[in-house]
């Protein structure tokens, strides 16, 4: 998809920006009560502030620090986006979720690996770099294909 003003932009912003990641999301609806007259409103205190938890945080900045101590890569806090973009779909994935319900972990790991495959396909302009590590060094893939899988496992199921 191709935004109207991206025309414009100059071709290394464009290249380097994945505006496909970012979305608008309603969050809440509802009604603000102004008192009546001319009298000055006071601002609204800051709410709970959200930080990522440790446990959130900490496996996606360890393994790219793993990943580039051990394969000499040069990945950045920045390539946690492409990870993150990979795991949400991971999770959408309902077939990839059934065969891991019904079959034994080998078995769906062969289905995983397929679809962690076709997922770099789809993002391979977004996230050259690391589809191109993952599709040129083996030793690479098997490592992180293996962390991602015990990741999904590992994750909350749905329902």
């Amino acid at each position: 998809m191709r935004i109207p003003w991206a025309k414009r932009l100059p071709v290394e912003i464009q290249q380097n920006i994945d505006i496909e990641s970012y979305r608008i999301k309603q969050t809440s609806k509802g009604k603000i009560t102004l008192p009546r007259g001319t009298t000055e409103i006071e601002p609204i205190g800051p709410k709970e502030i959200y930080t990522l938890g440790h446990n959130e945080l900490e496996p996606l900045s360890q393994i790219i620090q793993e990943l580039n101590e051990h394969f000499g890569t040069d990945f950045t806090e920045d390539d946690k986006l492409c990870i993150r973009e990979i795991e949400q779909r991971l999770a959408g994935n309902e077939a990839l979720e059934a065969s891991v319900r019904v079959n034994p972990p080998e078995n769906a790991r062969l289905t995983f690996d397929l679809v962690v495959n076709d997922l770099l396909q789809d993002m391979i302009d977004g996230h050259f770099k690391f589809y191109k590590q993952v599709n040129d060094d083996p030793e690479f893939a098997k490592t992180f294909l293996d962390w991602l899988f015990e990741r999904y496992l590992g994750r909350p199921k749905k329902g």
